[in-house]
């Protein structure tokens, strides 16, 4: 009994990322694109405040797709097609879309 009880704590945890259709379930209006098989979603007020250094470009969006359905690397749903998208010098887990509004900054959305 003590190892099913066990094994179904460790299913509940080892979940995985979110992906782009239950980062928008959670909030419909997320500005969200796909990297490294991650999700980054933008408005997180903490990133917005931090002092970064835009280093080199990492992609580029490929795809714009409205809804979480089929999201690969490269896709967005509110970033134009052709957006270019830098990492940052200080940390591994923002990087900054350049539009033509100005640049924004997108966090990754990880388990854990």
């Amino acid at each position: 009994m003590f190892l099913v009880i066990l094994s179904a704590c460790q299913a509940a945890h080892t979940r995985g990322n979110p992906t782009a259709e239950e980062a928008l379930r959670m909030d419909p209006d997320a500005n969200i694109f796909m990297y490294n098989d991650t999700i980054f979603n933008t408005g997180v007020p903490w990133v917005d405040e931090l002092m970064l250094t835009k280093d080199k470009q990492v992609t580029e969006i490929s795809k714009q797709k409205s809804n979480g359905k089929d999201f690969k690397n490269g896709t967005a749903n509110k970033l134009a097609k052709g957006t270019k998208i830098y990492r940052v010098k200080e940390r591994q887990d923002i990087l900054i879309a350049e539009t033509k509004d100005g640049d924004l900054r997108y966090y990754n959305l990880i388990e854990g």
